[in-house]
């Protein structure tokens, strides 16, 4: 028995809530556990004990814990991520102001892998055990054994410090560039306003770290690709078309490729849970102002709600990215059905 694509997905959100609920749980227990006294970081350390006492009250600190948590799922449903005591702010003003920058680093980092690791794969298997096959596994390995920050650093060392060609790791722009920032995705805004100028500015501030947030993930996507590739090239159907003298184009791309993209399209979503968690680090060697950058320096200042709600975004990214991958299934293999 099949189902259609809108009951399909209502059913599959509907199986996510415990997921979500699993993460909003061990968010919370870690909240609780860490050494940190949120009443003194919000107030100080010199405050009397009354103000004290108040403050507990209105964050719940007095109630019993399974009240508190009552209390921290009624705010979250409610649009309430707390209050960051670092910056003083709401974290949801926080993560307004630093989540685009994280995302557009992303999603640019999770094109530029696809582009380069498909068609270095696909080229991989197609010319077996050639200069190309090589070069591709030599890029591979290197990008498997290479460590992101390493790299972040040696980008820097030579394309800022050596050679001068890319701006320093300081943020996402020149100073003394301006234009209106209308969604945060600063390519976005510069193309909206026109500034081609800025457009470029952008680019080149994106490039070193892209590169260093890409490179693994694309080695390990590359070897994927490689390997579904040549298992499917060495099928019964390819090698009897081969026979009947099909053109290699047609059987490269409309038969082997299409069976051989599952397993890719699969690590393709895993790679993106992969880019949120290596972002941290990235964003932290580039100074780039996003929520990686954010939520570490919010976690050495014992400041937890940002981490919380990283850890939280990073959960509901990861199960929309896996929702989209299972439909992406059934148009690519027709055997696959709701």
């Amino acid at each position: 028995m099949t189902i259609n694509l809108l009951e399909y997905i209502f059913w599959r959100l509907i199986a996510l809530i415990p997921v979500v609920l699993g993460v909003l749980v061990i968010t919370f227990i870690i909240g609780h556990i860490i050494p940190a006294d949120p009443v003194h970081l919000f107030i100080g350390q010199e405050a009397d004990q009354e103000l004290i006492e108040q403050i507990k009250k209105d964050l719940h600190l007095d109630q019993p814990i399974w009240k508190q948590f009552y209390y921290y799922m009624n705010d979250i449903l409610h649009g309430n991520l707390g209050m960051s005591w670092s910056t003083r702010n709401p974290v949801v003003v926080d993560l307004a102001l630093r989540l685009p920058a994280t995302f557009e680093l992303i999603i640019i980092s999770l094109i530029v892998c696809v582009i380069i690791a498909l068609p270095l794969g696909i080229l991989a298997a197609v010319k077996r055990d050639t200069w190309v096959d090589h070069l591709a596994r030599i890029i591979s390995l290197m990008g498997v054994a290479m460590p992101g920050f390493w790299l972040a650093l040696l980008l820097i060392y030579i394309f800022f410090f050596k050679l001068d060609w890319l701006p320093p790791p300081i943020g996402r722009f020149s100073i003394n560039t301006n234009f209106d920032q209308l969604t945060g995705f600063y390519l976005i805004d510069t193309l909206i306003a026109g500034d081609f100028k800025a457009f470029k500015d952008v680019i080149l501030f994106l490039i070193l770290p892209v590169a260093a947030l890409s490179f693994r993930k694309m080695g390990q996507l590359t070897r994927l690709v490689r390997s579904t590739m040549i298992e499917a090239l060495s099928s019964d159907y390819v090698q009897t078309a081969l026979s009947q003298g099909l053109k290699k184009s047609l059987i490269y791309y409309r038969l082997a490729l299409k069976n051989a993209l599952l397993p890719p399209i699969t690590q393709i979503a895993v790679i993106w849970g992969d880019l949120i968690g290596t972002a941290v680090i990235i964003e932290i060697v580039f100074a780039w102002p996003g929520v990686g950058n954010w939520s570490i320096d919010a976690a050495l200042a014992g400041d937890f709600a940002p981490v919380q709600a990283l850890a939280m975004i990073a959960a509901a990214s990861n199960v929309i990215i896996f929702l989209i991958t299972d439909i992406l299934y059934t148009f690519i293999d027709p055997r696959i059905k709701f």
